[in-house]
């Protein structure tokens, strides 16, 4: 009966290890992002990140719905999971991207994932039509940085998987990578 009992003690022990190992998931609308795909959710899809990010990782996931972002910097650690039917919407406007490379981007960071069945969907013909607009009338430089959808520089151990690709402001990239370890798997392009 002794040894029943510690092998049984040994199999929790090794169990609640197992659980402790298991990254939690954070569904988006925990911190009020919004599926409306007008609310701009730029600023509470980064402070999501962030937070995930401080609490030693975890996936944010988006259920069926538009997510209206401009541009938010990956976290090491925390991967983003699209639901099928779930739709991030690049922002029109070019100020929403700061300057920077994508809508989702990152420089240097680890352990990243973007997978599922859903979406990333730059809008680029308005977005372009918005930095016309915008250089004509001198507000911005004509060499403007035009975003792209993901765009990732130096980062490590990180995947690209299985969501769809639509409509970059970009020419020719759906998603630039510069150096570092990136794998891109079952992504495609959808433009129609």
């Amino acid at each position: 009966m002794k040894k029943i009992f510690i092998i049984a003690s040994l199999l929790l022990v090794s169990l609640a290890g197992m659980a402790q190992d298991k990254q939690p998931v954070y569904k988006s609308s925990f911190f009020g992002i919004r599926s409306d795909g007008v609310t701009d959710n730029t600023n509470s899809i980064r402070k999501a990140l962030e937070f995930i990010a401080s609490k030693g990782g975890g996936t944010l996931e988006f259920s069926v719905g538009r997510y209206l972002t401009g541009s938010v910097e990956l976290q090491s650690g925390v991967d983003i999971y699209l639901r099928e039917g779930a739709v991030i919407v690049g922002s029109t406007n070019i100020y929403a991207y700061e300057g920077k490379m994508g809508v989702f981007w990152g420089e240097g960071v680890k352990d990243v994932t973007i997978s599922g069945k859903g979406v990333i969907d730059g809008r680029g013909p308005g977005l372009l039509r918005n930095i016309f607009e915008q250089t004509n009338m001198k507000h911005i430089p004509d060499d403007v940085a035009i975003p792209t959808l993901v765009y990732l520089k130096d980062c490590q151990n990180v995947s690209l998987k299985d969501f769809i690709l639509r409509y970059p402001a970009t020419k020719n990239s759906l998603y630039i990578i510069e150096g570092g370890d990136v794998k891109v798997e079952g992504c495609y392009s959808d433009t129609r």
